[in-house]
């Protein structure tokens, strides 16, 4: 995905530049986690990576895999980087060019967003 639009750019670099952005989306390359998980397996107090979580889920760099309803009750979500990897090019001209490949996804979760698109239902839900 090439990123067109300026403001988007700035905050794919601010992602990348940001030490806590970037150890959120390389913890999660290979599987989903919770917010918990990805705290304390990196040293990030959880309000930060929640926060940093919420602005990498708007600028579409993370993604909620799956959402966990415990026998208590008690309801979390755990995420997967979309970032395979990201190229930052400077031109002659001076235009800035960023793109992001994204992770490519599995089988299963393309025919899980189809159906999902078709009932009109984006959550899924695991009870455990």
């Amino acid at each position: 995905m090439m990123v067109v639009e300026l403001d988007r750019k700035e905050a794919v670099l601010q992602a990348v530049a940001n030490d806590y952005m970037r150890k959120i989306l390389l913890s999660t390359v290979t599987c989903a986690k919770s917010v918990e998980e990805i705290a304390k397996e990196n040293g990030i107090p959880v309000s930060t990576c929640y926060r940093r979580i919420r602005e990498m889920l708007n600028l579409r760099l993370l993604r909620v895999e799956r959402t966990i309803i415990t026998d208590t009750g008690k309801k979390y979500e755990t995420f997967r980087s979309l970032v395979k990897n990201a190229t930052v090019s400077f031109s002659s001209n001076g235009e800035l060019s960023v793109e992001v490949n994204l992770v490519p996804r599995e089988p299963e979760e393309k025919l899980s967003s189809l159906w999902k698109s078709v009932r009109g239902d984006e959550l899924q839900v695991t009870i455990v």
